[in-house]
């Protein structure tokens, strides 16, 4: 990035301070991912302002989904936009904790639609309690693992969100365990089983505790 360009991001206040404090220094600042022509480095600065008192507005009426929408564009144009990062991090905050269900996973059971229906980018937290039994009977020669079986820990708690009551190949599942934070993956409906590819023996059960914007 050329100096002149720089100190006119700098100006406009779409400069990290990171950068400010190198530039200081008389340090080449890091480049950032923004236009050389000056402007349109003025539509992106007038686009970041308008869109974040938009996201502000969002906020105090505590319309948290559609403030995480602004601010998750304005960092798509400006990733380094220090005032965005740390809003949306509050805002995935109360996002995270907006509601509560809790489920009742059956080890003999499928896959689970918990009702739960979710929108891409959301954020997610789960905690569970309870234990349940893996069970596999063998001989002598014991048991195989299956490829299809080998991506996650036999027993586990794991998730998708699908568009059906089973996901297909484009909602890879993901796991969960005891307790994981995670923003939704893609949009649709929370499935969740024990991970094992016959479920129908098994035993005990896990309640889920799930929270999020949905």
């Amino acid at each position: 990035m050329r100096y002149a360009h720089f100190f006119l991001l700098l100006a406009i206040g779409l400069v990290p301070l990171e950068a400010q404090a190198q530039g200081a220094k008389g340090k080449q600042p890091e480049p950032l991912d923004l236009p050389s022509d000056p402007r349109l480095v003025e539509i992106h600065r007038e686009f970041v302002t308008k869109a974040e008192k938009l996201g502000d507005e969002y906020a105090r009426k505590k319309d948290w989904e559609k403030a995480r929408v602004v601010f998750a564009e304005v960092l798509k144009l400006v990733p380094n936009y220090r005032p965005a990062v740390e809003k949306l991090k509050v805002i995935n905050g109360e996002l995270s904790h907006a509601n509560v269900k809790v489920i009742t996973v059956e080890a003999k059971s499928g896959w689970i639609d918990t009702g739960i229906n979710l929108v891409e980018g959301t954020p997610l937290a789960f905690r569970t309690e309870g234990e349940w039994m893996l069970v596999h009977v063998s001989d002598a020669d014991g048991l195989d693992i299956p490829k299809e079986a080998r991506d996650y820990k036999l027993g586990s708690l794991i998730g998708a969100i699908a568009q059906s009551s089973i996901p297909d190949k484009n909602n890879r599942p993901f796991t969960i365990g005891k307790q994981k934070q995670m923003n939704a993956p893609n949009s649709g409906r929370l499935l969740l089983k024990m991970h094992d590819l016959f479920n129908d023996d098994n035993r005990g059960q896990i309640r889920v505790e799930v929270r999020g914007n949905f």
